[in-house]
């Protein structure tokens, strides 16, 4: 067993985040106990800030080298520099192994509800649980440190110190869709021992890593069933790899859970390719077989939102009229986008109507009912006239508050807060350590670290002190976390912090090169990374405007410009050729930005192809509304909205749509 902790253990030492790039090799250091305090005194009194960071930077070079006597010379010399503690928890974080309890309550004390705080007080439980310290691993635990490995822990030790009752706590550990961590072994060995793991707690795991695709994890799990659970396990197995075996209700008239469990995950398997069919097979199964409400529920919503995608809208209809609860906001919407390709104006009045009271509340809704009393010649409805609605959505700073205005020729709404900050109150907020922590994180490139100190700090704060922590940011040209900042506390109305006129020289002078409104470019920087210079995608875009490596090359050679994909991450580099890109598909798209930005967002080729599924054409705000990716849709509504916003930043407010925009969108000749 102990061997088993000393692996597992091992293991998650060796892939902990090592703070701000502090690699310390095998020596047992001590906290620098050298006699400098004069060097210190000295260094505190006259040293600048820019000296003091290059004296962290040497101390910390020294530290991963193993030099001590320079490491001590230079952590002297950067005394009362914000990031001072970084070394001392790499110190104390490799010597934890000799169970420096002191130090460690005294680290912790000093840095409480800090970042680091949390890091050491995890790397302390793990050292811990390595050397089998069980009653001082349960003093030291809390609850909230996000580590599914200190859970196992803590339920270990609770029971190696003599409580029993932490094993019922375990099987919530044990029975879900994905795998666990070697830590947690040892629970789960004497868990087992106990008898946990019965045919239910098996089924549970085993239907959760069906449903989270996760089939080997599924077999594995199948091991502890018996014969009985066994087989319901491969006739589960059957339905996913032959969905239409579904059909064949002979295999499936048991009455018991674990058969309602294999019907209704068959009929959603086999509604991905036949979603009428899964529906007669649904409610043949629903008179045979007593399907708890959720499970029932679930499965007619799955079926319902398969229907809606294939565009089966008479059956969807057919089934929500009856059910409020299969009314979801992705049915609805679906409903509405194919109500208004056929411009449909009946439909689009009936599914707003039959919408829930919440979403009948939301602003693209609101928009589609008045848009519909037009069409429709409907002077009055139940929330009035179309013009009382725009009225009401014309007071709202976005894209259907904007095209509201446009609509009853009202100015936009910016809705724009100009709180004056108390100097007193940023002041004290930019002395705050963490504060301090942040900005020269940030001002190293270490912005994983910058940024858990950052919202370690926000979450200490009022609302009057995260606009002023917003504004500093700001100042500092930390762009994007001043944007955040203003998300995190819902402060939606500071237009200056959340819209930045950054990089302002730079964009003028490219667009101005490239013959673009610099309010476009802004505002698809916006929208692409809120500013992020080192923003990568989970599809690799990089950098502000997001550019992929690829297209990024095609434009540089297109335009002439030197080029390195190492570049994107460099704000000028990247504006400039996200710039030119945009320019290109503007021209492509006769200077139209919503087939620009479509494109820009999801590929010329998509757009080319939606364009071509509306031969006879379809109005302007109907084939935004109907763009066929979610991302997209949003992705064009921001950048035409921001675009207003930034109009506004600049001094040259303009209406969200051109001459160019207007009219009916058919295939490009």
């Amino acid at each position: 067993m102990v061997a088993v902790l000393m692996t597992a253990v091992s293991r998650l030492l060796t892939n902990i985040l090592c703070v701000s790039g502090l690699v310390i090799s095998g020596h047992a250091f001590a906290l620098v106990a050298t006699d400098v305090n004069d060097t210190r005194e000295l260094a505190s009194n006259t040293l600048s800030i820019t000296d003091q960071r290059y004296h962290y930077q040497l101390a910390k070079t020294y530290l991963a080298k193993d030099d001590m006597a320079l490491f001590e010379k230079h952590y002297a010399l950067a005394q009362g520099y914000a990031l001072l503690p970084y070394l001392d928890y790499a110190l104390l974080k490799n010597q934890l192994h000799t169970l420096p309890t002191a130090k460690v309550d005294s680290f912790l004390a000093e840095h409480k509800a800090s970042f680091l705080s949390k890091r050491l007080a995890q790397q302390w439980l793990y050292t811990l649980a390595i050397k089998q310290k069980w009653d001082e691993y349960l003093h030291y635990y809390q609850p909230g440190l996000g580590m599914v490995e200190l859970e196992c822990y803590n339920l270990y030790a609770r029971i190696q110190t003599g409580d029993k009752t932490a094993y019922s706590d375990v099987a919530g550990i044990w029975a879900v869709g994905k795998s666990l961590p070697d830590a947690c072994d040892p629970l789960f060995s004497a868990w087992k021992k106990q008898g946990g793991i019965t045919d239910a707690v098996a089924w549970t795991r085993f239907t959760e890593a069906m449903n989270n695709n996760k089939r080997s994890l599924a077999r594995y799990v199948t091991r502890y069933m018996s014969t009985e659970y066994k087989a319901y396990a491969d006739l589960f197995d059957k339905v996913h790899g032959y969905p239409y075996s579904i059909r064949t209700t002979k295999l499936f008239r048991e009455q018991s859970q674990p058969m309602n469990d294999i019907i209704a995950y068959g009929i959603k398997r086999y509604a991905r390719s036949n979603p009428k069919d899964a529906v007669k097979q649904w409610e043949r199964y629903e008179a045979q077989h007593l399907f708890s409400q959720e499970q029932a529920v679930d499965t007619k919503l799955y079926l319902v939102k398969r229907l809606a995608y294939k565009g089966h809208s008479d059956l969807v209809e057919k089934w929500i009229s009856h059910s409020n609860e299969l009314r979801d906001a992705s049915v609805m919407e679906a409903l509405l986008r194919e109500a208004l390709k056929q411009q449909d104006w009946q439909k689009v009045n009936q599914w707003v109507n039959l919408a829930t009271p919440e979403l009948q509340q939301e602003e693209r809704w609101l928009y589609w009912r008045a848009r519909a009393q037009d069409e429709l010649g409907i002077e009055t409805g139940p929330m009035g006239t179309s013009a009382d609605i725009y009225q009401q959505l014309s007071g709202s700073r976005s894209f259907y508050g904007f095209i509201a205005a446009d609509a009853t020729k009202q100015p936009y709404s910016l809705r724009q807060r100009n709180d004056n900050i108390d100097p007193n109150t940023q002041s004290r907020v930019e002395q705050l350590s963490a504060i301090q922590r942040a900005k020269e994180l940030w001002l190293n490139d270490s912005l994983r670290e910058a940024n858990a100190e950052w919202y370690f700090a926000l979450a200490q704060l009022n609302e009057a002190e995260i606009l002023a922590a917003g504004d500093l940011a700001r100042k500092w040209g930390w762009h994007n976390q001043a944007i955040k900042s203003m998300i995190y506390s819902q402060q939606w109305d500071q237009v200056d912090i959340r819209f930045p006129l950054a990089y302002l020289e730079q964009i003028n002078e490219v667009a101005s090169a490239v013959d673009l409104e610099p309010t476009l470019i802004f505002a698809v920087a916006r929208q692409e990374s809120a500013f992020a210079e080192t923003a990568r995608s989970h599809s690799d875009a990089r950098g502000l405007m997001q550019l992929m490596p690829a297209t990024a090359r095609e434009t540089a050679q297109k335009s002439g410009i030197k080029h390195s994909t190492a570049d994107l991450f460099k704000p000028e580099h990247n504006i400039l050729l996200g710039s030119h890109y945009l320019s290109e598909l503007l021209q492509k798209y006769n200077g139209n930005r919503i087939l620009a930005a479509a494109a820009y967002n999801a590929g010329p080729h998509r757009v080319n192809r939606w364009l071509r599924e509306h031969d006879s054409g379809i109005p302007y705000d109907i084939w935004i509304e109907t763009i066929p990716f979610k991302e997209t849709r949003g992705y064009v509504q921001n950048v035409l909205a921001f675009s207003v916003i930034y109009g506004y930043r600049l001094g040259r407010p303009s209406a969200m749509f051109n001459e160019f925009e207007l009219g009916d969108y058919k295939p490009i000749n």
